[in-house]
């Protein structure tokens, strides 16, 4: 890594003597929770055009529109790959994948004569534990959590113990130091030491995969081989994922999914529609998708996929310059795209303005349809109610101003096991006044009341008062059922003893905090639904 960027590594001498020269600072992995634990998976595999583009600067590009990925709700880890001995994972992949609780593996590549002479080097000077250690090494000071290995070159037969000792070499210094981390063998050589993919986890490949953490299925399978790698699977089924497997067949024998170079989307198509084609690409059936959860806070995010052509502060641009930097990538919700609520809503970055960051969600309604309501996922959770902090800015979208306004909703289930909506808007909509007490905080005021910016500021304390419900989704709606366009730039959501509470518990009336023409919203009125 040099002159602020990353790089990786192409011979044994770089990686053992590879030093942490330019340490960067990357996000911490969050807790999130999918699924059962013991459902399916999906890694998405990232080879594109030879990888570190616009990418590997470790404080971002002036060139905004690099490839970028922001349906982490859907994938379980991210591994960073290209044709390299060693290809270390950018840190704004890191940091982006992070920040939605996804592992970010690196890649341990050998292939053709060169993997032959990196195998024999080492071999012959017995360096296996001090490459492995090395790699651990990497791992940790980068932050990222494991490695995919792929050793895709014919080697002598008694070469493969020490492959294997490699390999479980390498799995133990990684756990020891990166605890949760993972090492993935890709299906190329097999025992013999041929390197023959099998498409399946057979007698041929599954010594290999019995010493690490999963294997990465190539992608010319069969259902019938799909059927035979569960089988020798047995319980480890969700370790085996299947190479692309867009139709997600592999699920009906509970194996996971390897997703490979969708990338493409953004390297073979018209790169100013990446944001359409990569919704179009990740729009998988409801059933094939993992619960996703957020079971800690706070969680705040202005939506910003990490570039922009401006850059804003509160509502305010802080920069003109055109920026891509992946580490700036804010939590990304679960609904996007244009195909949503039986096609009558999309959920879209806009960077025409933002709140933070470079761009906000633009939330529209077209009423195609009757009876549909203009309602949003964007996070779920796994959370007791308790007390909750909830703010959040909007803004109209479009010159006319019509009834526009967005709501944040939060879905809540007491311990009867009864779903309930509180409604947190103009108006605020409680199910029972009895179990929950919602207070406006009408003084909120960042500061952005000038004239001419046009974000709303709001605030809420919400309060469980009989203790034991739980909060499982947070989405927002458009208030109105007529054709609008929202623009939501913020929510935050946290514990009330982590801020600093000016709540007036004895009054609900007051104005909003506008900030477009200095003139008051009326106050809200707690509606009981």
């Amino acid at each position: 890594m040099a002159h602020g960027e990353v790089r990786p590594l192409d011979t044994l001498d770089e990686l053992l003597a590879f030093r942490n020269i330019h340490p960067c600072v990357v996000e911490k992995i969050r807790e999130v929770k999918r699924g059962d634990g013991q459902a399916p998976r999906t890694m998405f595999c990232h080879d594109m055009m030879g990888g570190y583009h616009e990418d590997r600067f470790i404080n971002g590009s002036d060139k905004p529109y690099g490839y970028r990925f922001h349906h982490w709700q859907l994938i379980d880890s991210f591994v960073y790959y290209a044709h390299h001995l060693v290809t270390i994972p950018p840190p704004g992949w890191i940091s982006a994948g992070h920040i939605h609780g996804v592992k970010v593996l690196g890649t341990f590549s050998l292939e053709s004569l060169a993997g032959i002479q990196f195998i024999n080097k080492v071999r012959g000077s017995r360096l296996e534990k001090e490459v492995a250690s090395q790699l651990a090494r990497i791992a940790a000071l980068h932050t990222f959590d494991g490695w995919l290995v792929s050793i895709a070159c014919r080697l002598d037969r008694s070469c493969i113990p020490f492959v294997k000792d490699f390999l479980r070499l390498l799995t133990e210094e990684m756990h020891s130091a990166v605890p949760g981390s993972m090492v993935i063998w890709y299906d190329a050589v097999v025992r013999t030491g041929k390197c023959a993919r099998q498409n399946e986890l057979n007698c041929k490949n599954v010594p290999f995969f019995d010493l690490c953490d999963g294997i990465f299925i190539h992608f010319k399978w069969t259902e019938d081989m799909l059927e035979d790698s569960a089988r020798y699977a047995g319980d480890r089924k969700n370790d085996v994922y299947v190479g692309i497997d867009a139709v997600a067949q592999a699920r009906k024998y509970g194996l996971s999914a390897g997703i490979f170079a969708a990338g493409w989307v953004y390297e073979t198509q018209d790169k100013s529609k990446l944001m359409e084609n990569q919704c179009r690409f990740w729009n998988f059936p409801e059933k094939l998708c993992n619960e996703w959860r957020i079971v800690t806070l706070p969680l705040k995010t202005g939506f910003c996929q990490g570039f922009g052509r401006n850059l804003y502060k509160d509502g305010k641009v802080a920069s003109h310059v055109p920026w891509y930097n992946l580490a700036k990538q804010q939590l990304q919700p679960r609904d996007q795209g244009t195909a949503l609520c039986g096609g009558c809503c999309s959920a879209i970055v806009d960077t025409t303005t933002a709140y933070n960051g470079g761009g906000c969600l633009r939330l529209q309604f077209e009423p195609k349809k009757f009876h549909v309501e203009p309602y949003f996922r964007l996070f779920g959770c796994d959370l007791r109610l308790g007390v909750l902090c909830v703010r959040y800015a909007m803004q109209q979208y479009g010159a006319e101003r019509i009834d526009c306004d967005v709501a944040i909703v939060l879905t809540v289930r007491c311990e009867e096991g009864e779903k309930e909506k509180i409604r947190l808007g103009l108006n605020v909509t409680v199910p029972d006044e009895q179990r929950y007490a919602v207070v406006r905080d009408h003084a909120y005021n960042l500061g952005q009341d000038a004239p001419g910016n046009g974000w709303v500021t709001r605030k809420y304390t919400v309060r469980d008062l009989s203790g034991d419900a739980k909060l499982q989704e947070i989405g927002a709606t458009l208030e109105s059922t007529a054709a609008n366009c929202c623009l939501l730039g913020e929510i935050v959501v946290e514990r009330q003893t982590d801020v600093t509470d000016n709540v007036s518990e004895d009054s609900d009336e007051g104005p909003d905090v506008a900030s477009d023409d200095g003139d008051w919203e009326p106050s809200a009125k707690r509606v009981r639904s």
